[in-house]
């Protein structure tokens, strides 16, 4: 369209319910230091629900609007005050005055929304929307009937151009939440020790100062920024054709103005130097191997291969893993492959996550994974599994292209990470024509140890209960994330500081401890 959204319809005849997705390049990858976690925040926050109140749009400053800005002023007010008092406990404290006018701002908030648990527009019509963000888009998808296909579009279009963002306070606390509670999870620790100092290997963990800082303003700012009509592609599937669908698109989604120029990040390289690294940890609830490859785009020739090699491999219950790891030699009680962690449209990784059976160690299951990729890469393939490798993928093609939701997934980040929604057929199609040969010529040049990360997580053996040595950990791993922006080096210092911790008397590593705590920005103790 004029205003550089791309609309693709995919009919399907007969349906009285239609599924609309809308996919914005960019996703967290692009996020600057800054705006860390600011793509989730629009997803929980501006796509979380559907409120008359939220699409009202006037000339002159609406009272929610107003409400709006005092809450975020309290906000930025308590956020200091609790630094304040972090550095100086025997302060006044402000805080009870402050709770206090938040609280009632809030409840002010409230009595602008209607009570009703219909007041979403469209569960009120039997509807449902729901986004998320990747590495490369944010994707919101919306399941409604047909008849109310304009006040869709009308709506989008309106939500778009208003960009309230009226839940933001309650859907960064809840944000915020749910990161303290995941913690420093095995595939985050790969991901950064594989790909330093690119944005697929941040650690949002890392950034909550920055992600508590951030404010209503800012990311209204940030999503006028980033969801652009020239970064949009809307997919429609159902009984709807292109000639209905098109000029009721154009009216309203179409209409929304151009943005301005603006400069395309431009994301850092990975080193191609970095050759095999290794990290060993003790975080974790289980033992737990994760070796990362780093692969090519999704738009490299070699992405093909490199999907026909994870099918192999980790085919279900006959690929190659499953069948010599799990079955016959009772290695693994899990073992999965996982193609384009975090992403595809930038280098990313290749993953194996396995968990040892009782009674084996991290050590076997490692050399029997490397056994399997240089069988892989060395001994021909028969055309029997090949075959039946081929029918699965094909299988799983046509299941996806069965439901509305995941087919327009699909086809929408097809197009974000590789520029074309038609990859989402066409690799098919080109997998038809692959030669076994080219499978272990990719397998050869990519899954190699110059390309490779190994995590290891193994809570159990020799692990510390003493309540000392863990707090140490905690501010060595803080101090070293300030300082340290390369996961598998930080990781390698704070063993190391631990090891040498270990040789001090209880009352020493203690003093250490405070020492080392005093060290720490006031929001990190």
């Amino acid at each position: 369209m004029g205003n550089g959204v791309r609309l693709l319809v995919v009919e399907r005849r007969g349906l009285s319910a239609f599924q609309a997705t809308l996919v914005f390049q960019g996703g967290w990858a692009e996020e600057s230091t800054a705006a860390a976690g600011a793509t989730d925040l629009l997803a929980r926050t501006l796509f979380a629900g559907t409120w008359a109140e939220d699409l009202t749009r006037a000339k002159t400053p609406s009272p929610l609007d107003a409400l709006l800005k005092q809450e975020e002023g309290l906000l930025e007010s308590l956020r200091l005050e609790r630094l304040r008092l972090r550095r100086d406990p025997g302060a006044d404290s402000q805080l009870p005055a402050l709770t206090a006018s938040l609280e009632s701002i809030q409840l002010r908030m409230q009595g602008l929304f209607s009570a009703s648990p219909l007041s979403d527009l469209y569960s009120a019509r039997g509807g449902r929307q729901w986004a998320d963000a990747t590495a490369d888009a944010l994707v919101v998808q919306t399941e409604l009937s047909q008849e109310f296909f304009e006040f869709w579009c009308q709506t989008e279009a309106q939500r778009l151009r208003t960009l309230q963002l009226s839940r933001f306070a309650q859907a960064r606390e809840a944000f915020v939440a749910d990161l303290h509670g995941k913690g420093l999870l095995g595939l985050a620790l790969l991901r950064g020790a594989a790909l330093p100092g690119h944005p697929y290997g941040r650690d949002l963990l890392d950034y909550l100062p920055s992600l508590e800082a951030l404010r209503w303003s800012d990311l209204r700012t940030y999503a006028r920024k980033t969801l652009r009509p020239d970064r949009l592609t809307i997919i429609l599937i159902g009984g709807l054709s292109l000639e209905s669908a098109l000029p009721v698109v154009e009216r309203y989604l179409g209409s929304l103005p151009e943005p301005p120029d603006a400069e395309e990040a431009v994301l850092p390289e990975i080193p191609s130097d970095l050759g095999d690294r290794r990290v060993q940890t003790t975080l974790g609830t289980g033992s737990q191997l994760l070796v990362g490859w780093r692969i090519p785009s999704r738009h490299h020739p070699d992405h093909l291969a490199l999907r026909m090699a994870v099918q192999l491999l980790d085919g279900g219950q006959t690929g190659r893993l499953q069948v010599r790891m799990a079955r016959q030699r009772a290695l693994v009680s899990r073992v999965r492959l996982h193609l384009d962690v975090p992403g595809g449209r930038f280098p990313g990784l290749l993953v194996a996550d396995l968990n040892p059976m009782e009674g084996h160690s991290l050590a076997e299951i490692e050399a029997a994974l490397h056994g399997e990729i240089l069988r892989l890469q060395q001994e021909p393939i028969s055309q029997e599994e090949w075959s039946r490798a081929l029918v699965q993928l094909e299988t799983e093609h046509l299941q996806m292209a069965d439901v509305p939701a995941v087919l327009a997934r699909s086809l929408g980040l097809a197009w974000a990470e590789g520029g074309d929604w038609r990859l989402a057929d066409l690799g098919i199609q080109r997998l038809r024509t692959l030669a076994p040969e080219t499978v272990q010529a990719a397998a050869r040049t990519w899954l190699t140890p110059s390309h490779r990360t190994t995590v290891l997580l193994d809570p159990t053996p020799g692990a510390s209960n003493d309540p000392v040595e863990k707090e140490l950990s905690r501010v060595l791993r803080a101090l070293a994330a300030a300082r340290i922006p390369d996961l598998a080096q930080r990781e390698h210092l704070v063993s190391e500081g631990i090891r040498q911790l270990r040789m001090l008397s209880p009352d020493e590593r203690l003093r250490t401890l405070k020492l080392l705590e005093a060290q720490l920005p006031s929001e990190k103790r």
